[in-house]
């Protein structure tokens, strides 16, 4: 197959796609697509960071743990 267009941009445009689908495959929501609706809909707030973001989703996900009677696996 012969790229007609693969500039540097174009091919990061396709990893993060790439990315994208493959973190939403397994379950984790797009950090990414939650700080733009955040801008959207909250621009006087201010979003959770990367890592507030993917402890919370897991927390929602998986629960909090026992005490809070949360779902655990282990």
């Amino acid at each position: 197959m012969i790229c007609l267009d693969c500039s540097p941009s174009r091919l990061r445009g396709i990893g993060r796609k790439l990315r994208q689908t493959a973190s939403l495959m397994i379950g984790q929501p797009d950090y990414e697509t939650y700080v733009a609706h955040w801008k959207q809909f909250h621009p006087d707030e201010t979003p959770m960071n990367r890592t507030e973001f993917f402890r919370n989703r897991e927390e929602r996900r998986y629960g909090g743990g026992v005490s809070t009677g949360g779902f655990r696996c282990c």
